[in-house]
């Protein structure tokens, strides 16, 4: 995989059958997608048939190998900051400790909005801990400032196989493993199924005018006292990155994009694209229909997701993970949450984002061996599964993705947005300063100052801007 390749729009088999061809796959079937399968032998009867990657990890690195000295381990982490996925951070370093007692386990939280900036400041400063949490918008700058070191010695050729090829597809840059894939969190609709069904919605909307009028429909007066107490959309509109992706999701599935690198090197913007207006125009007409919650500029993931988690608001944009916090919140909700696919707009096919994230091991790191050893940890079906059962966050690894309750159950919905196709980020490092025009862009439709073409033209001129800039 080359640092320049072609990465919009990617299709989940091309993927897997670049991947597969890389690592010498054959026959892995996943959540993703199926990797090219090799020829059949001359006599079949005599060959062996090929196995499953996810077959060949029988060792589950549960015991893992110890330092002689104590030794203290740094993880930069996201999660760790958040309920309920801390929790699965923390038990992570809990039984990690327990097997190896002369190690030390420290997190260093970052909030997830300024996590690839404040790892940007610890390496310009040379204080990356052992390992960080990655985040896809982080690749650009990893790349440009080579902060990782390549996992594919450290964890082993077979143990890589073990992933799938999808998550690999972001995760390989230049022949190198940049970060261990963990889990994704697919982009799609979550909703209240207790509260369609009050409504008599039968169907989920395939188009983002539909989505608009099923909004409508779940926007009620629930106690008759005059005021609308219940609102279809629960919509994430701080400027961040929470809302700038969310954005995004809805940019990609109106046919447009902000940035993409085209397969001769070069960056480009989508931001004139009729779908960028489109989106712009969608939250705005979201506004003035009253189907979002007063005060969407400061509501963020933790408050939407609040919202849906009390019945505020019925549907949101968001990954499954959105999910296990509305349960952690209301456990009455158990099993009365979904999932369907992004509607889309002007054509476009349904598009979704992975949104992985994983642990890369830092460059100068001094414990390189017990860092691969604690991922490995991390990663084994016990414990990917028990941060799923959490969060509903999709696991990377081929083997806890069998698990009945990966495939099933309240994340069925997101399992099937993965369908459709995959974009990835582009790995420009100043991908950070595309975001900021995207949450510029949405937050001044709020304003309702300016047309969204008005809006999008100014943000394609912005980004073109970037751009040049950094030619």
């Amino acid at each position: 995989m080359q640092e320049t390749r072609k990465r919009f729009g990617i299709s989940r088999k091309a993927i897997a059958t670049g991947i597969a061809a890389a690592l010498l796959i054959s026959g892995a079937s996943s959540l993703s997608a199926t990797a090219s399968s090799k020829k059949p032998a001359k006599k079949p009867a005599k060959a062996k048939p090929a196995k499953p990657a996810a077959a060949k990890e029988v060792n589950e690195f549960l015991n893992p190998k110890c330092p002689a000295k104590p030794t203290t381990l740094t993880i930069a982490s996201a999660v760790i900051l958040e309920n309920p996925g801390g929790k699965a951070d923390q038990a992570n370093a809990d039984e990690f400790m327990k097997k190896c007692p002369n190690v030390k386990v420290e997190f260093i939280g970052i909030p997830s909005n300024l996590l690839p900036e404040k790892l940007t400041t610890l390496a310009i400063g040379g204080s990356l801990p052992d390992m960080y949490m990655h985040f896809t918008s982080f690749t650009g700058k990893a790349l440009q400032m080579r902060t990782f070191e390549d996992l594919k010695p450290l964890l082993g050729e077979d143990y890589v196989k073990g992933f799938d090829p999808l998550f690999l597809g972001e995760a390989i840059q230049g022949g190198k493993l940049l970060w261990a894939p963990w889990v994704g969190i697919p982009m799609a609709v979550a909703y209240r199924k207790d509260l369609w069904e009050e409504a008599g919605i039968k169907t989920f909307p395939k188009t983002w005018d539909e989505f608009l009028e099923v909004a409508k429909k779940l926007t009620v007066d629930k106690d008759k006292d005059g005021k609308i107490d219940q609102y279809g959309w629960a919509m994430v509109g701080t400027p961040n990155g929470s809302g700038a992706g969310r954005f995004h999701a809805v940019v990609l599935n109106s046919g447009a994009y902000d940035l993409k690198q085209n397969p001769d090197g070069r960056f480009v913007s989508g931001a004139s694209l009729k779908g960028y207006e489109t989106a712009l125009q969608l939250y705005g007409d979201a506004i003035k229909a009253g189907v979002v919650p007063p005060g969407q500029t400061t509501t963020g993931y933790p408050e939407a997701s609040a919202q849906l988690a009390t019945g505020k608001g019925v549907m949101m944009v968001t990954g499954p993970h959105t999910m296990g916090i509305a349960v952690t919140q209301n456990p009455s909700l158990k099993g009365k949450l979904g999932g369907f696919p992004l509607p889309t707009a002007n054509g476009a096919k349904p598009i979704t984002v992975l949104n992985q994230h994983g642990y890369a091991i830092a460059r100068s790191s001094k414990n390189k061996a017990l860092a691969a050893e604690y991922i490995k940890f991390m990663l084994s079906t016990e414990r990917i599964l028990y941060y799923n059962e959490l969060e509903y966050r999709l696991p990377s690894r081929l083997k806890a993705q069998e698990d009945p309750k990966v495939k099933s159950g309240m994340a069925a919905g997101f399992v099937d947005a993965l369908k459709g196709n995959v974009w990835s980020d582009s790995t420009a490092s100043f991908l950070g300063s595309v975001v900021k025009v995207n949450f510029d862009a949405y937050s001044e439709m709020f304003l309702g100052k300016k047309t969204a073409a008005e809006i999008a033209k100014e943000a394609d001129a912005k980004i073109k801007k970037l751009i040049a800039d950094n030619a």
